[in-house]
């Protein structure tokens, strides 16, 4: 997809982030081939889905964003263009339609729900305590980039990150989910319909719409405060979610480094 995308100051920063994070890439594909080469123990399931969902659902915090943009103008702050602020929340609000229901009829956090808890059995991997520090970790620095950063745009970017990762991932790790439940779980392939909705809802356009959609919302958000996209670490920024990320599957599965 990146490949395909018109030059602009994003796609460079991106090509180069992801071809220079290989070892990361290997840990997180790693950690995905570990969790469905057999059927795990439940408490090592519930760690798994009660920390994997903590760098997944994210819908909050693009609504966040949302209203961090919307803040500007409530407190009067100056903004170039009104109209291009306006644009940019219209696709900033595209991203999150489904997650929402907005859309669709089941919220996204429901689907999550029915495939973890159908996997392991229960819901007790709802607790906190089954989530991992280095998750934990992730998802506070990724509210921080775009809830708490005062520049509004490393939001922005943080999420452009996101989309474009999250696209590659669900592709990546449906056919492994497929072949998990079937061979370990004893379902049919029919079966696994139900519990993998969440991955399959995200596969196809979803996730390369949402990428698009934060690529309009970033050039829209330029015009409304004049934002120079060359001075930021994009870069910089893509190499810290995909270590985070990496880091919290080597701690799920460790040992293949």
């Amino acid at each position: 997809m990146l490949r395909t995308m018109p030059d602009g100051p994003f796609r460079g920063p991106l090509l180069r982030a992801f071809a220079s994070h290989a070892p990361e890439f290997a840990a997180i594909e790693n950690g995905f081939r570990d969790l469905t080469s057999r059927r795990h123990d439940g408490e090592t399931l519930r760690r798994f889905f009660a920390s994997w969902g903590q760098t997944n659902n994210s819908a909050m915090t693009v609504a966040g964003i949302s209203n961090r943009l919307t803040l500007k103008l409530h407190r009067g702050e100056p903004v170039l263009d009104p109209q291009s602020l306006l644009q940019a929340l219209v696709s900033l609000h595209r991203i999150i339609d489904e997650d929402l229901a907005v859309t669709h009829k089941i919220l996204h956090s429901k689907m999550f729900h029915i495939m973890a808890s159908d996997i392991v059995g229960d819901d007790a991997w709802l607790q906190t305590r089954y989530i991992d520090r280095n998750a934990a970790d992730f998802k506070t620095w990724k509210d921080h980039m775009s809830l708490r950063e005062p520049d509004i745009a490393l939001g922005l970017l943080t999420t452009l990150v996101h989309e474009i990762y999250t696209h590659g991932e669900v592709e990546f790790i449906l056919p492994l989910f497929k072949q998990w439940l079937v061979e370990h779980f004893h379902y049919t392939a029919e079966d696994t319909a139900r519990p993998l909705r969440w991955i399959t809802v995200h596969c196809g356009g979803t996730e390369k719409n949402h990428f698009f959609h934060a690529v309009n919302t970033l050039t829209h958000y330029a015009r409304a405060v004049e934002v120079d996209w060359d001075a930021y670490d994009l870069h910089g920024i893509a190499g810290q979610y995909l270590k985070r990320k990496a880091d919290v599957l080597r701690a799920l599965f460790p040992g293949h480094e």
